[in-house]
């Protein structure tokens, strides 16, 4: 059975958001729901966002269901990445920088810096359970280094709750996506008018 996780729009501009964003409805607990219930389920969604190849998303639910309390372990870590993360770019409050700089240091432990062609990249030590979650947390930090703290915004809608990359070139995007966040605003408006 697919994931649904494998299947989530990924409207965030960058996988570290679109990470952020596996939990829909941030602003209503009624409708609240986080996608990732299982390491299964964030293996589907890195490899529908890129962060695993098709290969690697094979080994490590293998790895997995080979050792279920590492890789539960692993999920429960990449969560704590991802509040984090949510944290950092709504609240920009001290202590969700320290928690990515540890994600980040801790995942640069399990990589190495090496010559690829003619460039100098990192490369994962092994391919483990914990894998995804590394790349996703050195890919927040080069995120957060390389656009400035309010290119990051959070879309309109209160209840929707999701983040976006906001490239826009007056950087005024207000919702994740106006085909639907947007839309719901807009009828939202108009109803409010055509009842006075």
């Amino acid at each position: 059975m697919t994931s649904p996780a494998g299947q989530l729009d990924l409207r965030g501009g960058h996988p570290a958001i679109d990470f952020v964003n596996t939990v829909a409805w941030r602003g209503d607990d009624a409708r609240r729901i986080d996608h990732l219930g299982d390491y299964a389920d964030a293996i589907a969604w890195c490899r529908h966002a890129g962060v695993v190849s098709s290969r690697e998303a094979s080994e490590l639910i293998r790895a997995a269901r080979a050792d279920v309390s590492t890789a539960a372990h692993a999920l429960t870590r990449a969560k704590r990445l991802r509040e984090s993360l949510h944290a950092l770019w709504i609240d920009g409050a001290q202590p969700a920088f320290d928690a990515v700089a540890a994600a980040y240091a801790d995942a640069l432990r399990h990589r190495r810096l090496c010559p690829v062609e003619r460039h100098v990249t990192w490369i994962d030590r092994q391919l483990a359970v914990r894998t995804p979650f590394d790349r996703l947390a050195v890919a927040a930090v080069d995120l957060l280094t390389e656009v400035t703290f309010d290119q990051v915004r959070r879309c309109d809608d209160s209840a929707c709750g999701w983040l976006f990359l906001d490239n826009s070139h007056r950087q005024n995007r207000r919702w994740c996506s106006s085909a639907d966040c947007g839309n719901r605003d807009r009828a939202r408006r108009h109803y409010g008018r055509a009842r006075r």
